[in-house]
């Protein structure tokens, strides 16, 4: 009965406002006359809205800490005795109750990834229809090793996705649960080291259309596709999801909402283009060197610049493509050649 006659009391209190909730527990300051200092009592007067002057003649200073100041543009220590470790995930075949299709012409670009980071020196991994249980041991086990030497790490995963998430063959699973393993308090040896994640797949169900630029020019020629065996197809893909860390760099072949193209024949366009601007601006003689994020930039350039030319569907004809990248890089991070 008790609880019964409490409940009843408290109905019949008077309801704040929103306003008052706000302002209900925020004390207000007033003056004191006597001196130019506000004491504990003229703080929690709540019976004026008074504040106190502001003297115009005292200089606010934030106090030094003696913490020393790091260089504003500083580059990743990319000199060590070991690249690190390149995992890639390629994924063609899926389980009927996924309802995903056979995303062909994806060994191409598992092959064309493998040789590019070949030549950045690492040592890579590549990894064919993996399901979501083995997509997590392989990367629960690379988190897990001693990266003490390596320069940093970098992660490819060709499948399809949804909102978060990515397919393993027989499912999907939460791309954070993937990043967050390589964070720099639950795998100390990346710490301050460049995590690169790399994600071909669409991210949403709209082409991308064409405009006029600004400007009086017009998209090149395409190459010449030949074959008359092979299409351009659209794979589904991730929403972004940035873990709380710093030194990540997440690279997606296209904007969020949008349909990320594949040729059966040649692979995505995204990887096409990818490791083409890397032998152009990284590996070929004499080439200065880029900022990794500069390289993407071009990536972006050349992506941007190809169109639907041969597909099954008419609506795509003519549909382009807009890749991006999220970066939480804390330094420029360049890219040559491994000394061996």
């Amino acid at each position: 009965m008790s609880d019964k006659a409490s409940f009843s009391s408290d109905q019949t209190k008077p309801q704040k406002s929103a306003g008052e909730m706000l302002t209900s527990d925020i004390p207000t300051l007033s003056n004191n006359t006597n001196n130019n200092t506000t004491d504990e009592s003229a703080v929690h007067n709540t019976d004026t809205d008074t504040l106190p002057e502001y003297n115009d003649r005292v200089i606010y200073e934030l106090k030094p800490t003696g913490r020393k100041h790091t260089p504003l543009l500083d580059n990743y220590n990319m000199n060590g005795p070991k690249r690190g470790h390149a995992v890639i995930i390629n994924n063609e075949s899926f389980h009927w109750t996924t309802g995903m299709n056979k995303r062909v012409g994806t060994d191409v670009d598992a092959q064309n990834l493998k040789r590019t980071f070949t030549k950045l020196g690492f040592k890579v991994h590549k990894h064919k229809d993996t399901s979501c249980i083995d997509l997590l041991e392989i990367l629960q086990d690379m988190a897990a090793k001693d990266h003490t030497g390596s320069d940093c790490f970098v992660c490819a995963i060709l499948s399809h996705g949804d909102d978060g998430c990515v397919y393993g063959t027989d499912g999907i699973i939460k791309i954070r649960k993937l990043v967050d393993m390589f964070r720099g308090d639950i795998c100390p040896s990346l710490a301050g080291k460049p995590k690169i994640f790399i994600f071909q797949a669409c991210r949403g169900t709209k082409h991308e259309i064409p405009v006029p630029p600004a400007q009086d020019v017009v998209d090149g020629p395409m190459a010449d596709e030949d074959d008359e065996f092979h299409t351009v197809v659209v794979d589904s893909g991730p929403t972004p999801t940035l873990p709380s860390a710093s030194d990540f760099l997440f690279c997606y072949s296209v904007a969020e909402g949008y349909y990320s193209h594949r040729d059966t024949l040649y692979g995505s366009w995204y990887v096409q283009d990818f490791t083409s601007v890397m032998n152009s601006l990284v590996f070929k003689e004499g080439s200065e060197s880029v900022d990794f994020l500069d390289v993407l930039t071009a990536v972006h350039r050349r992506v941007s610049e190809r169109r639907v030319e041969r597909t099954m569907s008419q609506s795509a004809l003519g549909k382009k493509q807009m890749p991006c990248f999220l970066s939480m890089l804390t330094k420029k991070l360049y890219f040559s050649k491994k000394a061996k």
